[in-house]
């Protein structure tokens, strides 16, 4: 669980050196590039690996294929690509960190590559976990996963097989995420009473229908053809420059989590990124109750609604009191720099992968049978050979050369390799030259 301080991060203790892969395209993508800033923030060497523009490249592959599974096995290869070269940037530049985040291009076999060189590897899931499967194949090779989810999430990671989970909320960069003066164009561009930015979700819409919100301003993709009156911009993607701009000319920012279901008001187990970057505009939101807002957020700070009622009354309340707006939107402010920035979450994160301690030698750990199937990777008759053996036992050459049986049977290449390993390790001790 993690433990929400009220002081600002101060810089690093010691300079890590972190590649930080971006994913190709989508929500997670910006998330990225703020972990980047944050860790510089925080006084550390990052290498930014902006995959998203190869984005192109990778429609492309798409574009080009003569059917799905054909599309799949190009972009998965491009994929596979970028994860490797993620990989080779963190072994070739001495890295002590990969920092992926949801969506980043990763496979098992570079996760692999980098455990054997010592480099240790974080996972932001800062998706919904219900909406993806990905990760379950992914989840175990990680040093730790980070989720943005409370509950069952965890124990879904745990399950799938994560070394280690831990809750990392979402959180707001304040380089961007800032109060701006408002012209009066911006307020007829951007500004409305009320507006909401995002997507469709069915359960959106089925809330807007019942709370009968015709007035509202929408900005996003994906809304039926009911909703286009009020939709921004023929219902194109936002930037988040732009995003920045609405919620600072707007007196009323609807954020309603996402949901799986036409449930209209669902109290998940996460708190979305857009909570805590609204609240860094210091702008005003009314927000659905989720199950970890209040160690998040008070209702001082935020109009938390639990029901289409609550939601219109608050409407209704709000809009007539300009007052109340600012004192709440000026108290959240202040707790979002105080507690939920990036640099927060990056601090709390490189302590709980223990980089936050003077460095030691990444050798002087036992290395791992795992870390033997990663170096024999391509390595057929190696790979059945360590199969034999747990992923998690120490890789000792006395108990490789034990599982191979004595008799008359002609012994594999694996086993062979590993016995003569064995005299040539017996002939340094007897030489002093090996201890």
């Amino acid at each position: 669980m993690i433990t929400l301080g009220t002081s600002r991060p101060v810089r690093a203790e010691r300079k890590l050196r972190v590649v930080v892969p971006t994913p190709l395209y989508g929500g997670s993508l910006p998330v990225a590039y703020h972990v980047d800033e944050a860790l510089r923030g925080l006084g550390h060497e990052t290498i930014l690996l902006r995959f998203d523009q190869h984005y192109g490249l990778y429609q492309q592959c798409g574009d080009a294929a003569r059917d799905q599974e054909a599309k799949r096995t190009l972009q998965g290869t491009f994929a596979i690509l970028l994860a490797d070269l993620a990989a080779e940037t963190a072994i070739t530049s001495g890295a002590d960190l990969v920092w992926y985040t949801a969506q980043s291009p990763v496979s098992v076999r570079s996760l692999r590559m980098l455990r054997s060189n010592g480099i240790q590897t974080a996972f932001w899931f800062v998706e919904d976990i219900r909406r993806f499967e990905y990760w379950k194949a992914l989840a175990p090779e990680f040093d730790i996963v980070f989720s943005i989810q409370q509950g069952e999430a965890l124990q879904a990671l745990s399950a799938a097989g994560a070394r280690r989970v831990e809750y990392l909320p979402s959180a707001a960069n304040p380089a961007m995420h800032r109060p701006l003066e408002r012209t009066a164009e911006e307020r007829e561009a951007f500004g409305a009473p009320v507006a909401f930015v995002g997507a469709g979700y069915p359960n959106r819409v089925r809330l807007f229908d019942l709370a009968k919100l015709r007035d509202v301003k929408l900005w996003g993709n994906d809304w039926p053809p009911a909703w286009t009156p009020r939709l921004q911009e023929n219902g194109r993607r936002v930037s988040p420059e732009e995003t920045v701009r609405i919620y600072n000319a707007t007196d009323i920012n609807l954020n309603i989590h996402s949901g799986v279901t036409e449930q209209p008001l669902e109290r998940g187990d996460f708190v979305n990124p857009r909570t805590f970057e609204i609240a860094a505009c210091r702008a005003f939101q009314i927000v659905d109750r989720q199950a970890p807002m209040a160690e998040l957020f008070s209702e001082d700070e935020i109009a938390i609604v639990d029901s289409v009622d609550d939601l219109t009354q608050a409407i209704d309340r709000y809009l007539s009191d300009p007052a109340a707006r600012h004192r709440m939107s000026e108290a959240a402010y202040r707790r979002v720099l105080s507690e939920h920035t990036y640099e927060h979450r990056m601090r709390h994160a490189l302590e709980c992968l223990g980089l936050s301690q003077p460095r030691t030698s990444r050798r002087a750990s036992m290395p791992t049978i795992v870390d033997l199937k990663a170096a024999a990777y391509g390595d057929l008759e190696m790979q059945a050979f360590f199969a034999q053996f747990d992923d998690a036992a120490p890789a000792r050459l006395a108990d490789l050369v034990a599982r191979i049986p004595a008799g008359e049977r002609e012994l594999s290449r694996a086993e062979l390799i590993v016995l003569l390993m064995n005299e040539f390790r017996q002939w340094g001790v007897e030489k002093s030259v090996i201890r």
